[in-house]
């Protein structure tokens, strides 16, 4: 088969996102199909075709569409919110990039996101099969970040959380079928957001596994301290991922022990907000912000812990590297983690937002190596069983399948 894999927002990007479209190309090209990846490039500023000679830059079809689109939006909806104003204009912009590239050559589009399944919907042929991943509830996520962005805090009656909460259906449902990772997400699709039980398969994530059988590479820029335990979170920094009550838990355990450091992989929005509050809760001796890094499987080689402190997540690929390299883990209980997670079996479990309870579940996974030990060994022996990239792809290509045939059904 022919498939294009569509991203609404740029990739390569470090997140789950961008790993899951990795591993999933990787998969798919291993069984002989043809991948194209089309999204957004680095810099925001073109779309192209990853390894292709095809690039268009924003700015020669943005200002014409906005121009369009504004024109329309003031007749019909004055006083439109500009945040939604620009949210359609962006996904007019990719609907026009993926039309100049031509999409009547692929038997199946992926697409990787609401906003992406939407578009491809508006103009894909109707021969080509449409299938949507759904990662994460993004209707809930921009409703926690609003605040952060300045937006006044809304409530579920506003115009906002409407037109979040529409796309989100729209998206979960432009396609034939839409896959899922997780219970949970299922739940909050179909409770949430309307959307029929019918269009939603459940297709756990998988990962290659040979790359985490060998000993990886030692970072150059980067010892592990002789005398310190070394706790790692790999996560962007955004309201959502809860490393403000990681900070606080981190303090309160400052506050009796010395004997660990905490390492901080990724960057974002909330990375200077995080910096202050590091210094004002005296933390500059136990946590080093790392940036993003290439080498997360190094630095949990080096580990001895690893953290995930989310408020809201789906089946985080960040738990899954961490199981894969045998690792104890300290997990809350949002979204689709307590999936991945057997409390006091392969990780410890703490209430999302309680930094009190995950500082008490550091505290006793430092004072009690073997339990963790076990812990780490337990988790890497379900991980090698349950994150296989073979079987994730072979279930993708089953609902590419799938969706082929309910393109040919009879139309009643």
């Amino acid at each position: 088969m022919k498939i294009l894999i569509v991203c609404s927002w740029a990739l390569p990007h470090v997140g789950g996102v961008s790993t899951y479209v990795d591993q999933l190309r990787k998969g798919l090209e291993r069984e002989g199909h043809d991948v194209d990846l089309f999204s957004p490039t680095p810099d925001g500023q073109s779309y192209y075709v990853h390894n292709q000679a095809f690039v268009l830059e924003k700015s020669k079809i943005a200002p014409i569409i906005a121009e369009k689109a504004n024109q329309y939006f003031n007749q019909h909806f004055p006083g439109l919110d500009s945040w939604i104003k620009d949210c359609e204009i962006e996904r007019y912009c990719l609907e026009i990039a993926a039309v100049c590239w031509g999409l009547n050559r692929y038997d199946v589009i992926h697409a990787q996101d609401s906003i992406s399944a939407h578009a491809m919907a508006r103009v894909k042929s109707g021969k080509t099969a449409l299938i949507t991943s759904i990662h994460g509830c993004l209707a809930l996520e921009w409703f926690v970040n609003l605040k952060d962005l300045g937006i006044p805090e809304q409530d579920h009656a506003s115009l906002l959380w409407h037109y979040c909460a529409g796309r989100e259906h729209i998206g979960a449902t432009s396609g034939d079928l839409t896959i899922i990772p997780s219970n949970w997400l299922k739940s909050v699709l179909m409770k949430d957001f309307h959307v029929p039980e019918k269009h939603l398969i459940i297709v756990p994530y998988g990962m290659d596994e040979e790359p985490w059988i060998h000993p990886s590479t030692p970072p150059v820029d980067l010892n592990k301290p002789q005398d310190r335990k070394v706790i790692l979170c790999s996560a962007r920094f955004d309201v959502v991922k809860g490393h403000e009550h990681f900070l606080r838990a981190l303090a309160i355990l400052a506050a009796e022990r010395s004997d660990w450091v905490c390492w901080l992989t990724g960057n974002g929005t909330l990375a200077n907000e995080l910096k202050q509050l590091t210094t004002s809760l005296g933390l500059q001796d136990h946590v080093v912000f790392l940036g993003d890094r290439s080498d997360v499987r190094a630095l949990l080689d080096m580990a001895d812990l690893f953290v995930l402190p989310s408020l809201q997540d789906n089946q985080p690929f960040a738990v899954i590297e961490a199981q894969l390299a045998g690792k104890p883990i300290i997990v809350s209980d949002a979204g689709g983690i307590t999936e991945m997670v057997a409390h006091q079996l392969t990780g410890l479990v703490f209430q999302a937002a309680n930094h009190v309870e995950l500082y008490q579940h550091l505290q006793y996974a430092l004072d009690h190596p073997e339990f963790c030990r076990r812990l780490g060994y337990h988790a890497q022996t379900w991980a090698n069983k349950y994150w296989s990239l073979s079987a994730m792809t072979k279930r993708n290509l089953h609902v590419y399948h799938q969706a082929i045939q309910l393109r040919y059904l009879p139309q009643h």
